[in-house]
């Protein structure tokens, strides 16, 4: 039996419909999907932020030597400082030792090498080569640099009153009071490193025959044969005799 004609008309639209659904691709998801689906991923727990590197300090510097105390009496014996230091000049030396008085609490080499370095100066006694001079530790000697305590000073200095407080030249000794060696002297005004100096160029020239000079006018470079641990005289400071 034939089929009606809009009965046909329907079922090929039916059909028509289905295949085109069938027909059609799935939509693939979209990246905002994908996003969203990370996003809601639960996140695992974030490593712990570096803490900043700590701030470096500088170090500080040390603090200065302790100066050395003043010993008011050492135990009275001198001792003399072992080794020979550098000549002065050309020909034949003017040999002397260097003695330290034991307990004072000083470094008798570093004295004596301080010593040395003052009379080889060509402003010494040396007078820039025109006298050698040199340190020996025994033998002849021509004259004695001895570094004692004020009470002991006082007693290698005697009949001259030096109070706990001057130098002497003694003989063919040169006697350095360690006060004035390890404090300077108020009057000098110079530093203790020039006043070293000067005590020790003013003794040894007392034992080598000199005697104190006078101030020669007020502003003018001190003799070092002036006492200037007493005072200036209106000159100025001056350690050397050929300076």
């Amino acid at each position: 039996m034939p089929i009606p004609l809009v009965l046909r008309a329907a079922l090929v639209a039916g059909v028509a419909a289905t295949g085109a659904a069938a027909c059609t691709p799935q939509a693939a998801p979209t990246n905002a999907a994908r996003a969203v689906d990370v996003a809601s991923t639960p996140a695992g727990p974030s490593p712990a932020a570096s803490p900043p590197p700590a701030a470096r300090e500088s170090p500080s510097p040390p603090p200065p030597p302790a100066p050395t105390p003043v010993v008011e009496r050492g135990d009275g014996v001198l001792s003399v400082v072992p080794g020979a230091g550098p000549v002065s000049g050309p020909g034949a030396p003017t040999a002397y030792v260097v003695e330290v008085e034991g307990g004072l609490g000083v470094d008798a080499r570093a004295f004596a090498r301080e010593v040395d370095r003052v009379l080889t100066d060509p402003r010494s006694w040396g007078a820039g080569g025109r006298r050698a001079v040199r340190r020996v530790s025994g033998g002849d000697v021509v004259f004695r640099v001895t570094l004692a305590s004020p009470t002991t000073a006082d007693g290698l200095c005697a009949p001259l009153r030096t109070n706990g407080y001057f130098s002497c030249a003694s003989g063919s000794r040169a006697v350095l009071n360690s006060a004035r060696w390890l404090t300077g002297a108020d009057a000098y005004g110079g530093g203790l490193a020039d006043y070293r100096a000067y005590l020790v160029n003013h003794e040894v020239g007392h034992v080598l025959g000199r005697g104190h000079e006078p101030c020669p006018g007020t502003g003018q470079r001190a003799p070092v044969m002036l006492q200037q641990s007493k005072g200036l005289d209106g000159c100025v400071a001056n350690s050397w005799p050929y300076p």
